[in-house]
């Protein structure tokens, strides 16, 4: 025993140099942990506040389904933007528009022709025509940007018009 304490009383620097090295390092480890609590409780209490109490599996249950919810939303939302989408690709979105006098003892500009395509083209063409005893309206469907009945200057003006610009 009494080896013991002298050896003691030999390395008692030592000793206590070690144990305040270990304490400083039990007290950084201590901070760390308290940091990590205090975040993990935040958190906590944020689940809590927006879910309610319960317990932790209760909570944690109100998440998956409310989860599995949100999923089943998402899917039926992109069936919807997918149907839009094809949708979309057929409705007019370019318009193009001429007005001129188609004869000249009429007046001014009274006269049209109309495109109005989609994204690939395709549509129609209206054109009316003014004439002083009478008018008349011409509708050409149009594929591809074109059309197999014969076209007037003006309505592949306007188709050229609506090809340029998009809605």
């Amino acid at each position: 025993m009494k080896n013991f304490l002298d050896i003691i009383s030999q390395n008692a620097t030592m000793i206590i140099l070690f144990l305040s090295v270990l304490s400083i390092i039990e007290l950084i480890l201590i901070l760390v942990i308290n940091g990590n609590f205090l975040r993990v409780n935040r958190i906590y209490n944020k689940v809590i506040k927006t879910l309610g109490k319960g317990d932790v599996f209760d909570i944690f249950s109100r998440i998956l389904t409310e989860n599995e919810e949100i999923k089943n939303k998402l899917d039926k939302l992109r069936i919807d933007l997918n149907s839009l989408d094809k949708e979309g690709k057929t409705a007019i979105k370019k318009v193009g528009i001429v007005r001129y006098n188609a004869f000249p003892d009429v007046g001014s500009d009274l006269s049209f022709s109309i495109a109005l395509l989609d994204s690939n083209d395709n549509g129609i063409v209206l054109s009316g025509i003014y004439g002083r005893n009478e008018t008349a309206t011409f509708a050409k469907p149009i594929e591809r940007g074109q059309s197999k009945y014969p076209l007037s200057a003006e309505e592949v003006q306007a188709i050229e018009r609506a090809k340029r610009k998009a809605l």
